[in-house]
């Protein structure tokens, strides 16, 4: 038996059953799922270097949390798995040089990567331990076993992107990483077109003092974090690719208007460290680019070789003039309204806190095994909550099975904060609805309670975290005779508008549990206008959680530690945390000082590295799924960079 055969075959008919398994049980659209999974294995499968560019492109949008109500799971996963297949499939099939042999000492890249999903794997046992047991769910949440399996997913799957990558590079290195940099770019477009619909629909362009921090379709950050953050300090250096890849000045046009858009994009965030991650890494990755042009070794530079060129001709005119836009539109965000002045302002009592947050964070490692494990992928958030009164939950939704003949109708359970009344607003099971101009609603509820509680409900124009225009209904109810009450409640307030055309604006139905201490039993959740027309799908439970979505609002603290380092050490210990680091600092050696360095995607590699490594500082990463995958891939892709010969990208 040819392992180098049977593995691949072995690695793709696994992803191919997962990946139809997933595709089937998708909560809003199965046999659309099942469809465009079969669809992009098939291409996959024809068009075998396609997922270099696929993957990073389709990245900052192949997540509908808000309408499956997944939090374990994404679209993302299903691409991944139609992509890995594909892959394992074409390995399978082509023709080997050599047999495979237990003899042969694999490669450090090799080794590294071994190292790294032994270490996850074993992080992510210990987290299942630590919550009490493997259990399947579909709709399973941050406190239980399968939220070890969001976390830890994106190292295997770029893990297992490896030896694809591996090929792609042998077959031409050149197309290999213009296809994964075009990804890059067209990612950057996807997302900086989706803050500018974003902000058009809520608070506008140049609304710059409302509390609004963009978001774009980065669902992850329901309950805070930093997924933007991440995504942009990994992405920014390739719009400088985009610009010297350019051809002409309509292309290169194009790049300084993305350049623009995601500056926007970056500094609509209003996070300080996003500020620093963008810009940092790019004074790099002109130092890079200028020792790659030059033809000069870093380590000679570094010796006091220096030799001054200046860009000639348009290119070099067309690069003054977006840099001077390019200031000019930051300083027209930071001065153009009191937002980012009220929270630099607030930076040094920021910082207090956050420190505080680290100290609660360490304090969770009481014994040398945690220090040497984790505490286990995903357990960060459900040990902070439960270790600390001052990070307790703010809420928690959860779903009841039928009980047979005693209770044969499933239920949602909505908790308010344990302790702390002032949370009780700040957490909502929520479901997307589409407010109709003009129109006003009422709520119609089934629910079961056993002290008094009070319930907030709104229906808002809302895209992810902050409301706009709301019908709300305040409920103070008590217990009754009947164990089960029906309730009509109708919203008030305002009529919702017509946003712009262009923009149209998402709704959102949320439902929260004030008190602290209380608990409401739903079984039935209902909307309706004039026309009486349902406008909840899943009102009753039947499929679970399927279309309910929890959201926090202000309140994070127990989701996130807000470092990356110390996420690391809490969760993989001392050893997956050192492992990863091993990761990161030999991919940046290779690039800026290694055999990689001559590589045309080394700069813009190096520069990703870094800027992640700089949000990191202040935000959490590895609980992003999609983009602790993007940061491995990179990664990645920078060993293996090491061993080709250099050429020519644009």
């Amino acid at each position: 038996m040819d392992l180098r055969r049977t593995t691949p075959a072995l690695v793709a008919l696994s992803c191919f059953i997962a990946g139809g398994g997933l595709a089937a049980a998708h909560p809003a659209m199965p046999l659309l799922a099942l469809l465009a999974f079969y669809t992009a294995a098939v291409i996959a499968v024809w068009l075998p270097g396609i997922w270099l560019f696929a993957v990073p492109a389709c990245l900052p949008f192949l997540n509908f949390a808000p309408w499956t109500g997944w939090l374990v799971f994404e679209e993302f996963d299903l691409l991944l798995l139609a992509v890995l297949a594909a892959g394992y499939f074409r390995l399978a099939r082509a023709p080997q040089a050599g047999r495979f042999s237990w003899r042969q000492p694999p490669a450090f890249s090799t080794s590294l990567v071994i190292l790294l999903v032994c270490s996850g794997l074993l992080s992510f046992y210990r987290g299942v331990q630590d919550a009490g047991g493997f259990h399947v769910g579909w709709f399973q949440g941050y406190t239980d076993a399968l939220n070890s399996w969001r976390v830890g997913k994106s190292l295997l799957w770029a893990g297992l992107c490896v030896p694809l990558l591996r090929d792609g590079l042998q077959q031409s290195t050149a197309q290999t990483c213009r296809r994964l940099a075009v990804g890059m770019v067209a990612g950057l477009v996807c997302v900086t077109v989706v803050v500018l619909w974003e902000r058009a629909a809520f608070p506008g362009w140049i609304n710059f003092t409302s509390k609004y921090r963009t978001t774009a379709l980065f669902w992850e950050m329901h309950v805070g974090g930093a997924a933007i953050d991440a995504y942009l300090a990994l992405a920014t250096p390739f719009v400088v690719w985009a610009l010297r890849a350019a051809r002409g000045r309509w292309q290169w046009a194009l790049g300084a208007v993305l350049a623009l858009l995601v500056a926007y994009a970056g500094l609509t965030t209003f996070a300080r460290g996003v500020y620093l991650s963008m810009a940092a890494p790019l004074v790099l990755l002109g130092g890079l680019l200028w020792v790659q042009k030059a033809g000069l070794d870093l380590r000679a530079l570094l010796q006091g070789i220096w030799q001054r060129r200046r860009p000639v001709g348009w290119r070099a005119k067309a690069a003054w003039a977006l840099s001077a836009a390019l200031i000019a539109e930051i300083v027209g965000v930071l001065n153009g309204g009191t937002f980012m002045a009220d929270r630099l302002a607030d930076t040094e009592r920021d910082f207090g806190s956050r420190v505080e947050h680290w100290q609660r964070g360490l304090g969770l490692l009481q014994d040398p095994v945690d220090l040497l494990l984790g505490k286990g992928l995903g357990r960060l958030p459900a040990n902070y909550a439960r270790s600390y009164p001052e990070g307790e939950w703010s809420g928690h939704m959860d779903w009841r099975a039928a009980q047979g003949m005693l209770d044969p109708h499933p239920a949602l359970i909505l908790s308010g904060p344990d302790t702390d009344d002032d949370l009780g607003a700040l957490f909502a099971a929520t479901q997307r609805v589409h407010p109709v101009p003009g129109e006003r609603y009422r709520a119609t509820l089934q629910l079961r309670i056993t002290r008094p509680v009070e319930l907030y409900l709104q229906l808002c124009e809302k895209h992810l975290l902050y409301p706009g225009r709301c019908q709300v209904a305040y409920l103070q109810l008590a217990p009754t005779a009947e164990p089960w009450q029906n309730i009509t409640a109708p919203l008030r307030g305002g009529p919702f508008r017509t946003g712009p055309w262009f923009a149209p604006r998402l709704g959102m139905l949320s439902v929260s549990v004030l008190g602290a201490g209380e608990q409401v039993e739903f079984r039935r959740i209902g909307l309706a206008g004039h026309d009486g027309r349902e406008l909840l799908a899943n009102g009753d439970f039947s499929q679970g959680l399927a279309r309910w979505f929890p959201v926090a609002r202000s309140y994070f603290l127990p989701w996130h530690i807000d470092n990356l380092y110390l996420e690391l050490l809490i969760e993989r210990g001392v050893l997956g945390g050192l492992l990863c680091a091993v990761l990161v600092a030999t991919a940046l050696w290779q690039l800026v000082l290694g055999r990689a360095r001559q590589q045309p995607l080394a700069p813009y590699l190096a520069a990703s590295l870094t800027g992640v490594l700089l949000v990191g500082l202040v935000s959490s990463v590895m609980d992003v799924p999609r983009v602790a995958f993007l940061l491995f891939l990179l990664a990645f892709a920078a060993h293996q960079l090491a061993v080709r010969p250099a050429v020519s990208v644009r």
